[in-house]
Protein backbone atom coordinates (compact mmCIF):
# COMPACT_ATOMS: atom_id res chain seq x y z
CA UNK A 1 0.00 0.00 0.00
CA UNK A 2 1.52 3.78 -1.21
CA UNK A 3 1.68 5.98 1.74
CA UNK A 4 -0.80 8.60 0.76
CA UNK A 5 -3.39 5.47 0.65
CA UNK A 6 -2.07 4.54 3.90
CA UNK A 7 -2.40 8.08 5.12
CA UNK A 8 -5.94 8.17 3.74
CA UNK A 9 -6.96 4.80 5.52
CA UNK A 10 -5.55 5.94 8.52
CA UNK A 11 -7.64 9.37 8.21
CA UNK A 12 -10.51 7.21 7.90
CA UNK A 13 -10.24 5.05 10.84
CA UNK A 14 -9.94 8.11 12.76
CA UNK A 15 -12.85 9.32 11.43
CA UNK A 16 -14.73 6.19 12.19
CA UNK A 17 -13.38 6.25 15.74
CA UNK A 18 -14.78 9.71 16.39
CA UNK A 19 -18.09 8.95 15.22
CA UNK A 20 -18.43 6.17 17.01
CA UNK A 21 -18.08 2.34 16.65
CA UNK A 22 -21.26 -0.40 18.10
CA UNK A 23 -20.11 -1.68 21.17
CA UNK A 24 -21.56 -5.76 22.04
CA UNK A 25 -21.89 -6.40 25.46
CA UNK A 26 -20.50 -10.07 24.46
CA UNK A 27 -17.77 -8.95 22.06
CA UNK A 28 -17.09 -5.32 23.04
CA UNK A 29 -15.75 -2.73 20.98
CA UNK A 30 -13.67 -3.03 18.14
CA UNK A 31 -10.70 -0.76 16.79
CA UNK A 32 -11.64 0.66 13.15
CA UNK A 33 -7.82 0.00 11.86
CA UNK A 34 -6.82 -3.26 13.46
CA UNK A 35 -10.11 -5.08 14.12
CA UNK A 36 -9.00 -5.88 17.73
CA UNK A 37 -10.80 -5.81 20.92
CA UNK A 38 -10.54 -2.10 22.56
CA UNK A 39 -9.85 -1.10 26.20
CA UNK A 40 -12.68 0.98 27.82
CA UNK A 41 -11.18 4.42 29.94
CA UNK A 42 -14.57 5.78 30.51
CA UNK A 43 -18.37 4.62 30.28
CA UNK A 44 -21.17 7.66 30.19
CA UNK A 45 -24.32 6.83 31.96
CA UNK A 46 -27.51 5.31 29.85
CA UNK A 47 -29.50 8.44 28.13
CA UNK A 48 -32.44 6.85 27.07
CA UNK A 49 -31.63 3.66 25.44
CA UNK A 50 -28.02 4.80 24.38
CA UNK A 51 -24.58 4.60 26.08
CA UNK A 52 -21.52 6.45 25.11
CA UNK A 53 -18.20 4.83 25.83
CA UNK A 54 -14.70 5.59 25.20
CA UNK A 55 -11.73 3.43 24.21
CA UNK A 56 -8.26 2.97 23.31
CA UNK A 57 -6.53 0.19 21.01
CA UNK A 58 -3.87 -1.42 23.03
CA UNK A 59 -2.48 -3.09 20.07
CA UNK A 60 1.30 -2.17 19.83
CA UNK A 61 1.71 -1.82 16.20
CA UNK A 62 -1.71 0.04 15.52
CA UNK A 63 -1.53 3.39 14.35
CA UNK A 64 -4.79 4.10 16.51
CA UNK A 65 -2.51 3.04 19.43
CA UNK A 66 0.57 4.75 18.35
CA UNK A 67 -1.56 8.14 18.18
CA UNK A 68 -3.67 6.94 21.05
CA UNK A 69 -7.13 7.61 19.56
CA UNK A 70 -10.01 7.91 21.35
CA UNK A 71 -12.76 5.71 19.78
CA UNK A 72 -16.00 6.25 20.49
CA UNK A 73 -18.42 3.29 21.19
CA UNK A 74 -22.33 2.99 20.72
CA UNK A 75 -24.35 0.88 23.06
CA UNK A 76 -28.49 0.36 22.09
CA UNK A 77 -30.27 -1.56 24.71
CA UNK A 78 -33.23 -3.02 22.26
Amino acid sequence: MSLPVQMASVAQAKRTAENGVDFSPRHGARCPWCGRRTRIYATRPWDGPVRVRYHYCQTPSCPMASMRVTIKSVQVDR
